[in-house]
């Protein structure tokens, strides 16, 4: 066994016995947070809250003053909505779930985003890296922010339709024996399966973070600004999300239940 397959192994071990051990599988709704961002305070939004489906329906008046776009997220929730789930070091999962996007006159542009909001905490550097896997109305699929390498499929997506999302999340000695790593597939009605492959988290971030840090929250957004000229819409629909924890990451949350077990003897 090579001395980076030792290190990670004890990193591993020393993460799964200091860290909470609260199980990804356990998220059972949405814990919605409307205009994150609310540069257009007018508009009429009706979000639609049932999981494992979520829509964020708004309506902007023509000539609607503001500058930038509006924000809602529904976050992931394991206690009906009252917190934002937080994620463990350790556990790798996957996240599946349906997107469809429609805008006024089937437009694309000004852009309207959907896809993952990732808040990956920083506590060493005192901040929270805020990453998004982005789905746009103009076609863009990207993975970009929260400590994430970038991954940019194109414009693969089309407007109107809907595609299927897999994102995969690999805890650190999943796939590599320190570092984390993600893997999007990309299913769209017309243009067909797209994946960025296994990315790998760099080894070199200040903090030593390698992967998604405990307490990352992640959640379905909408991002939407207007079309001055007309009275524009967003609709985007969210469906059959699901959560599944992979059975070696469940391995380590009860490995992690018996250090801490022994350590309390």
């Amino acid at each position: 066994m090579t001395n980076r397959h030792v290190f990670g192994l004890a990193f591993v071990l020393v993460a799964a016995g200091t860290a909470i051990a609260t199980d990804i599988s356990t998220v059972n709704s949405f814990k919605v947070e409307e205009r994150l961002f609310n540069d257009f305070p007018t508009t009429t939004l009706v979000t639609t809250n049932a999981y494992p489906s979520l829509r964020f329906n708004e309506s902007f008046e023509q000539g609607a003053v503001g500058n930038f776009a509006n924000k809602h997220v529904g976050f992931l929730s394991n206690d009906g909505g009252t917190t934002r789930f937080q994620n463990n070091y350790w556990q790798s999962w996957e996240l599946n779930f349906t997107v469809k996007i429609d805008t006024a006159f089937g437009q694309g542009q000004p852009r309207k985003e959907a896809g993952i909001d990732v808040r990956n905490p920083r506590p060493r550097l005192g901040f929270t890296d805020e990453g998004q896997v982005l789905i746009a109305s103009d076609g863009e699929v990207a993975v970009f922010g929260g400590v994430m390498p970038f991954t940019g499929l194109g414009n693969v997506y089309t407007l109107g339709t809907t595609a299927a999302v897999k994102f995969e999340y690999f805890a650190p000695g999943q796939v590599d024996p320190i570092v984390g790593a993600y893997r999007l597939t990309f299913t769209d009605a017309i243009t067909g399966l797209h994946s960025s492959g296994i990315k790998l988290w760099g080894s070199g971030e200040p903090d030593g973070l390698f992967g998604f840090n405990d307490g990352a929250e992640f959640g379905l957004k909408a991002q939407n600004t207007r079309n001055p000229q007309i009275a524009d819409s967003s609709d985007i629909t969210y469906g059959g999300v699901s959560i599944v924890p992979a059975p070696a990451s469940l391995a380590l949350l009860g490995l992690g239940g018996l250090v801490v077990g022994r350590r309390r003897r």
